[in-house]
């Protein structure tokens, strides 16, 4: 002990271990001091967003109508961002933090389903098929109790080849997807469509990209049974493609939400049964009667159709109250890969006034009853300009009107190829609009490019020419330093 004692007073009275420590200690307060500055900075960084984006497409940051969406956010929204450890996505994560930082009300949170599954069953449960996956966002509002589920499919703009038949991603719609769902979560009200179950109709699967596409314009999908359910009037009932027929009681339901003010969107298909009785009373109800057999343009008529295949027609869109919208802002361009036409009654109700709202050019009609199997005209065929949609507006004794949409093809709203590459998800939130008297939430957002473009000399910026300019600086500082040093 007495030698411990004397070895601690000979090193305290040493001159050089007295410095020597004291110049370690201060060097290890001062690594520690950066380190808590550092650690600092770095959470004041990431809490209010003070990372400057400086990508080519600036991906993270966001736009003004973002930022005025979150201005006027009142409930919180809280934004669970189930990403698995490993597959980070760093754009969509710097994303989420400024959203964290514009408002109050948003909060984001990384979870794991692994160390988290009351998360999965919670969702997944209250949302139905847009389940939660190992990879997705899930944001949601608990004063509504209303959430959204973003995967990677929600995300990406794609374009399509043509020479090669493939799609590829054109753009990016992080800020677009997470901002709608925002506003999805969080609004009070929300617009309701119907669809029609227990006919043979279209099913979930089927109608899924038709689903999504309402969903992310704020409509909420309400799937409905007849004799089990109660139509509401206020939201407008889709009918897709049935193949069974309604019995009586059914189709007084039908009437009677019709008498209610509803509004209907029907759409069949050329290969959809003709003979249903109750089905084909409630489209005559409507001023409209289905021509059998598949549309096929004449092929001397080459703007009706696309190139080299005349069973998918390029309609005229026809002015009505519903598509003079569309027709004014040069958005009428739709594809029906398949159609059936529809004939307008001519003894209809003076109360009715129905309206051709889609009509191809020079066209025969294939009803195949003479038992070909071919698409080339035959003897007998109807010839000449048809209704493949048709609008009407029926008014009641007591004042209430009833709208429809009739359609000979049912892939221009469920189809994802003709959603992007025609103006068929236009078409369809457009009808929802007239249908429904409430506009669908649509952002005007821009996607973000995916693709770089290559360096040109007008696209170089001040940043680009510092980058490149301050190296040379140096270099040129650091010679005439060196050369005259190096000629002593």
């Amino acid at each position: 002990m007495k030698k411990i004692k004397a070895w601690l007073n000979k090193m305290s009275h040493n001159r050089k271990l007295r410095c020597g420590g004291f110049s370690v200690a201060l060097t290890v307060l001062a690594v520690a001091l950066c380190i808590l500055v550092a650690a600092l900075a770095d959470r004041v960084e990431s809490r209010f967003a003070l990372t400057r984006d400086f990508s080519f497409n600036s991906a993270t940051t966001q736009g003004e109508v973002s930022k005025a969406v979150l201005d006027a956010l009142e409930r919180d929204v809280h934004i669970y961002a189930v990403i698995p450890e490993g597959g980070e996505n760093d754009t969509l994560l710097k994303l989420l933090e400024r959203y964290d930082a514009a408002s109050e009300h948003v909060t984001v949170s990384r979870e794991s389903i692994l160390r988290n599954p009351v998360l999965l069953e919670r969702f997944s449960d209250a949302i139905g098929e847009n389940t939660v996956s190992a990879d997705c966002l899930i944001i949601y509002c608990p004063e509504t109790d209303r959430a959204r589920v973003l995967d990677a499919d929600d995300y990406y703009v794609y374009s399509y080849d043509v020479q090669t038949g493939t799609f590829s991603e054109a753009g990016f719609t992080y800020e677009k997807s997470v901002t709608e769902a925002i506003l999805y979560v969080s609004q009070d009200d929300l617009p309701v469509v119907q669809i029609l179950m227990g006919q043979g109709e279209l099913t979930k699967a089927d109608t899924a990209d038709m689903v999504n596409l309402l969903v992310s314009a704020n409509y909420q999908v309400k799937w409905v049974q007849l004799n089990t359910d109660t139509l509401d009037p206020e939201s407008p009932l889709m009918i897709l493609s049935p193949t069974f027929d309604l019995n009586e009681t059914e189709l007084v339901q039908l009437m009677e939400y019709a008498r209610a003010g509803g509004d209907f969107l029907i759409a069949t298909q050329y290969s959809d049964p003709v003979d249903m009785e109750n089905f084909n009373a409630l489209l005559r109800s409507y001023g409209v009667e289905i021509l059998p057999g598949l549309v096929i343009a004449d092929e001397e008529d080459t703007d009706s159709y696309y190139t080299g295949t005349p069973v998918w027609l390029l309609p005229y869109m026809q002015e009505t109250g519903a598509t003079l919208p569309l027709i004014q802002s040069a958005m009428d361009i739709l594809l029906l890969p398949g159609a059936r036409a529809y004939e307008i009654i001519e003894d209809n109700e003076s109360t009715m006034n129905v309206f051709p709202a889609l009509e191809t050019g020079k066209s025969y009609i294939r009803n195949y009853a003479d038992g070909l199997d071919t698409t080339a005209r035959q003897e007998g065929d109807l010839y000449g300009y048809f209704n493949v949609a048709v609008w009407t507006d029926k008014m009641f004794e007591d004042g209430q009107i009833s709208h429809a949409l009739i359609l000979g093809n049912v892939d221009v709203l469920c189809d994802y190829w003709l959603q992007n590459n025609t103006h068929a998800s236009s078409f369809l939130l457009q009808m929802m609009r007239s249908l429904q008297g409430k506009s669908p939430v649509n952002l005007e957002i821009t996607p973000k490019n995916a693709l770089r473009e290559n360096l040109r000399l007008t696209s170089i910026t001040p940043a680009v020419v510092a980058v490149v300019l301050l190296p040379l600086i140096v270099l040129c500082g650091a010679l005439l330093v060196l050369l005259p040093r190096k000629s002593r």
